[in-house]
Formats: structure tokens, sequence, C-alpha cells
């Protein structure tokens, strides 16, 4: 096997690495609005497993792109996809090599843009949980109706909340 068929396969590794994670990411959206903290965490468990798988082919297909820059006599500095393809002279394998760095490109757009708003659903799931937590434990600021008016007693209820924050 040639380094180049090496390199497409590794990169058609990365493109379903990258297509499996935003399959997850879709998941993961449903399962935020849902509010399934058990399944976020499965998910967010099977997402560290591909994230670690395509850090692994990242570094083969660069020891691939330099390996075969090296071969060329080309230098080999910080060399990326499209500068190989800029490199390569056979017009069938510059399609072949645009085709898979235009798919990565776009599922990796399309895997930012499923984080993004997975973040934002995130934020205001957290938003809403420190929200009710304040309501649940915040001093009631004006409890007019059960207080004993001031210089009346010895305590005061500025202290009272639904929920005993002292373990």
């Amino acid at each position: 096997m040639s380094r180049l068929d090496e390199l497409y396969e590794v990169l058609e590794n990365l493109l379903k690495l990258h297509q499996a994670l935003y399959t997850f990411a879709t998941q993961k959206k449903e399962i935020l609005i849902k509010g399934d903290v058990t399944a976020l965490t499965a998910i967010s468990q099977k997402e560290q497993k591909f994230i670690k798988a395509i850090s692994a082919a990242e570094a083969k297909r660069i020891e691939l792109i330099d390996q075969l820059f090296a071969e060329r006599g080309l230098p080999v500095q910080n060399a990326t996809l499209q500068d190989f393809i800029k490199s390569w002279t056979g017009a069938e394998e510059k399609q072949r090599l645009t085709h898979y760095r235009d798919e990565l490109m776009r599922i990796v757009s399309q895997l930012r843009d499923a984080n993004e708003l997975n973040q934002q659903l995130l934020a205001q799931s957290l938003s809403f949980i420190n929200y009710s937590l304040d309501f649940l434990t915040d001093t009631p600021e004006d409890d007019f109706i059960y207080r004993k008016p001031t210089g009346y007693g010895a305590g005061t209820y500025t202290n009272r909340s639904m929920i005993n924050k002292k373990y």
C-alpha cells in the first residue's frame, strides 16, 4: 500500500469519526432538551473515545503528509492538506483529496454549530437550575405577614429560607 493510499484511508477514517461525533452532538441536543443527566454522561463518555481516535488519526495524517512531502523533496514545515493538494500533479488525486478536504470542512462546520447550540442549551439549563436554587434558598425579604414588628421579641426572621443551607 502506498503512502497516498494510506492517506486516503486515514482521511476516510477521519471523515467517519467526525460524522459519528456529529451524530452524538445531535443526540446530545435531544438529551439536553429532555434533561436526562444519565444519558448525557453516557454520550459524553462515548464522545471522549471518538475524540481520542480523531487525535490519533490526525497525527497519522500529519505524519503521512510530512512523509509524502519529504519523498517529493518539498519543504515540510506545518504542511496542511491544502498545501499537499496544491503540490500534487495528478488531476484525479487532486480531485479526490479536494473532496475529502471539502467533506471534512463541511462536517467540522456542522459539528461546530451543533456544539455551539448544545453549549447554549446547557447554559440555559444551568441558568434555570441556579434560578430555582436561588428561589428556594434565598431569604424572603418582604415577609410582612408573619414577622414581629421591629423591637418586639428577641429573634428576627431575616435568615429564614425554604431550605436549610447548613449541613
